[in-house]
């Protein structure tokens, strides 16, 4: 029985996509780097930020740390708040509290970053662990997750991380907990786009993961 709950930030609890894409775009040119169609920049949300510009810019490891902390710095002056819960987040937060649930969240945005959000937001009430990336982007998600269930005191098998993207059903699957997908962010778009990662569910909005996880499907 699932009694844990641990949410990825970035395209599941919030909608982030313009602070992020702004910041993006003022790195790409600061620095001159090589510019990059919207669905390329979209892609920058959610993994860690080094991989990206190495993967999508052709940075090399200095440059993507450089254009790291331009991205940063930018974010930081205010881009950060340039966001907004999706739709249903603060309702399905208060209903698993409710219902006994812990709840966390294990996301690639630094600590800092993920800790303002969810106090503008008014959601860190509801989350029991709250664990964002360390600086030099050291711990990836599966740690992030294993840390988070460790502050929650959370047993893995009645654990299910929810994200949006393929890095976090990764994540997922190398920390040893179960995964359900939500198609409302900025990676699965369709039901079909998850079916690769296996997940234990599938949901297309806030409310149907309130439904798969209170009313247990049978795959839960």
């Amino acid at each position: 029985m699932i009694r844990n709950v641990i949410f990825d930030l970035d395209g599941t609890l919030a909608d982030t996509g313009p602070g992020i894409l702004e910041s993006v775009s003022y790195t790409i040119r600061t620095l001159g780097l090589r510019a990059l169609c919207d669905a390329e920049c979209r892609r920058f949300i959610g993994p860690p930020l080094k991989d990206s510009f190495q993967s999508y810019c052709g940075c090399t490891e200095q440059e993507a740390q450089q254009a790291v902390a331009v991205f940063r710095q930018y974010y930081q002056a205010g881009a950060v708040f340039h966001a907004e819960p999706y739709p249903g987040i603060p309702e399905l937060c208060a209903r698993l509290k409710a219902a006994d649930f812990s709840l966390g969240v294990a996301t690639n945005k630094p600590q800092r970053f993920a800790d303002a959000l969810l106090r503008n937001f008014a959601l860190d009430c509801y989350f029991d662990a709250v664990c964002g990336a360390d600086e030099r982007g050291t711990m990836k998600k599966p740690d992030l997750i294993l840390l988070a269930a460790e502050q929650m005191q959370a047993a893995l098998p009645e654990t299910v991380m929810i994200g949006d993207t393929e890095n976090d059903a990764a994540g997922a699957a190398n920390a040893g907990v179960p995964f359900l997908a939500v198609t409302y962010g900025y990676g699965f778009r369709l039901p079909c786009d998850v079916q690769s990662c296996v997940p234990v569910g599938i949901a297309q909005s806030p409310a149907e993961i309130a439904e798969i996880l209170l009313h247990r499907t049978p795959k839960i």
